[in-house]
């Protein structure tokens, strides 16, 4: 089961950013987080919000970032597949060589 509220190293291995970046976003407001006590926290719901409100673009190794973040996420949430996985790949791989 996936947790609902992480902490900041959390939100970094979950963003794949460093720490230091994540500290970044959170002091000049670009990413939602609650400060509790001297901690902050993310609710991981309003953090795939923020995401999906993101213009990202995908650097020239798209493809070894996208597999990192998917073993990770296969690694944290029992219910996805490696089969499952590689099929998204695939399909993530076969649209951007439609669309290069």
């Amino acid at each position: 089961m996936l947790k609902t509220i992480m902490n900041i190293e959390e939100v970094a291995d979950y963003l794949g950013f460093s720490v230091k970046k994540i500290y970044r976003l959170v002091e000049t407001n670009q990413i939602p987080a609650s400060k509790i006590g001297r901690q902050y926290r993310f609710i991981r719901d309003t953090i795939d919000n923020w995401l999906k409100g993101r213009d990202i673009t995908i650097k020239s190794d798209w493809s070894a970032r996208l597999d990192a973040v998917l073993t990770r996420m296969h690694r944290n949430c029992t219910d996805i597949s490696l089969e499952d996985i590689n099929r998204e790949i695939k399909k993530v791989r076969a649209a951007r060589s439609e669309n290069s």
